[in-house]
């Protein structure tokens, strides 16, 4: 992502957590009823209890919320672009872990048993391709990951659209998942205008970067 479109999306953040204060609609992602429902689509990428998460663009860190209220004990990691949702985080959640980072640009060292992001690359940007961003984000997750990648995103199957969103074809973005992985889950049926994607590491021997 370009440094401009990345300046806007912080801006925008600041402004709602200026406005708004610690409240989920300074996240801009909808109510929470809207918000239980990825966090339940997300936690279905596989079992998550005594595993390592990495979240992108963790916001306030609410899917860690989510899963110590289940029950689900993670060791966690939180990245986000914006500096305060993860002094927020730091404040609230100090047994975890949060940085600021950007997985396009940052050199990351850890691996994670699973990559998960929500809600993150809805903004349509301005100077850059979301459609080339998704992808460079799939592929970067995938690497980073040791089990499995959930990522959600707006469908191009809705009836309107807001000009400040950019909306992705499911088909398309199954399709390039499937050039990294044949353990791809594509997730279009749950009550909200998104779609998430689950990848999963290929069985030994049973690659797309060999012949079967």
């Amino acid at each position: 992502m370009r440094k401009d479109d990345k300046d806007l999306i912080v801006k925008r953040y600041h402004d709602r957590l200026d406005k708004y204060g610690y409240d989920i609609r300074a996240l801009a992602s909808g109510v929470k009823d809207r918000q239980l429902i990825r966090f339940k689509i997300m936690s279905e990428v596989g079992e998550l209890n005594n595993h390592s998460i990495l979240d992108l663009g963790c916001g306030f860190a609410d899917f860690y919320q989510y899963l110590k209220n289940g029950g689900i004990n993670v060791d966690y990691t939180g990245y986000d672009i914006y500096p305060d949702f993860i002094h927020i985080c730091r404040n609230k959640f100090p047994e975890a872990r949060f940085e600021i980072k950007d997985i396009q640009t940052d050199t990351i060292h850890q691996k994670f048993d699973y990559v998960i992001s929500t809600q993150t690359f809805n903004n349509r940007l301005l100077y850059d391709n979301n459609e080339y961003l998704i992808k460079d984000i799939i592929r970067k997750a995938y690497d980073l990951s040791n089990i499995g990648v959930a990522i959600d995103m707006l469908t191009s199957y809705v009836d309107y659209k807001e000009d400040n969103l950019f909306y992705y074809n499911p088909e398309d973005v199954f399709k390039f998942c499937k050039s990294i992985t044949k353990r791809v889950t594509l997730r279009h049926d749950y009550p909200l205008f998104e779609f998430t994607v689950y990848l999963y590491k290929d069985f030994a021997g049973w690659s797309n970067s060999k012949k079967a």
